[in-house]
């Protein structure tokens, strides 16, 4: 029977260099599969303008759409009498016969710059909420197409309002997304997590 000789220096020069490649990269966590979407949509106040324009967006895809019979958004938007704009889930847009996704949010703490991961907790769900100029918006939209994903079915996204226009009803916003199920992280480029 042969006999087992251990070579402790070999041995720890082999658990060095595998620990120097992790430590490198994660090598067994969830990749995204997608960078995280930046743009400056312009949206209308759902009420006082033409039913053409733009008052709605899809979050994961940072889509700016029309409100029409399919309430495929996730947000809308609005301005109250002194020109704040009111942020309104699909749920509170669509009729009570219409199956919505849920839509979650929450007024950050952080300017929208500094804001860089979304939090697990403390959103409203299927709400309104005002959004004024310099407040950043987090959103988690529970979607449909997430729900094989084990990291969870939540997209997430932050929202701040870069101005408003007051006369043509138009409202300038920043969004970031993160189209990858179960992603918190809100930084520009590929997410981490």
């Amino acid at each position: 029977m042969p006999s087992i000789v251990c070579r402790p220096r070999a041995l720890l020069v082999a658990l060095a260099a595998i620990a120097a490649i992790g430590g490198c990269k994660d090598v067994t966590g969830p990749k995204a599969q997608f960078n995280n979407l930046e743009a400056k949509p312009t949206l209308y106040a759902m009420n006082g303008t033409a039913v053409t324009l733009p008052v709605a967006l899809v979050v994961r895809s940072v889509t700016p759409v029309r409100i029409d019979a399919t309430f495929i958004f996730d947000i809308a938007v609005d301005l109250d009498a002194s020109g704040v704009v009111q942020v309104h889930s699909v749920s509170r847009v669509a009729s009570e016969l219409v199956a919505t996704r849920r839509v979650g949010m929450q007024i950050g703490s952080e300017s929208f710059v500094s804001t860089l991961k979304a939090p697990t907790g403390g959103y409203a769900y299927d709400t309104v909420m005002a959004l004024p100029i310099g407040k950043t918006l987090l959103i988690d939209v529970l979607e449909q197409n997430c729900t094989s994903s084990f990291l969870g079915a939540n997209i997430r996204a932050k929202v701040g309002v870069d101005s408003v226009n007051t006369t043509t009803r138009a409202i300038y916003l920043h969004v970031l997304s993160n189209p990858n199920c179960g992603f918190r992280a809100l930084n520009q480029g590929e997410p981490k997590d």
